[in-house]
């Protein structure tokens, strides 16, 4: 992944996980966090989604999981936000 790749997906995750959290209350957070991890879990069993998938595919979606995750952690290390 380029930096400028990195810096475009940090910024899509800022939008669709913080920014749309922030007029929530703690219960309406808590929910959305837990939609957001649940669809992250999903994903992860690409095996049972697209089991006729070729291994490249399963690869790429490991790949773009992690680094949705590590996105994900660099947005709630920033004290800006």
């Amino acid at each position: 992944m380029t930096d400028s790749d990195q810096t475009v997906l940090d910024a899509l995750v800022r939008e669709l996980l913080l920014e749309r959290t922030q007029d929530l209350d703690a219960p309406r957070v808590a929910a959305f966090v837990d939609g957001w991890g649940s669809a992250l879990r999903l994903l992860e069993r690409s095996d049972l989604l697209l089991p006729g998938a070729p291994p490249a595919i399963h690869t790429a979606i490991r790949e773009l999981l992690e680094q949705l995750r590590d996105a994900r952690d660099r947005a709630l290390e920033d004290d800006d936000l």
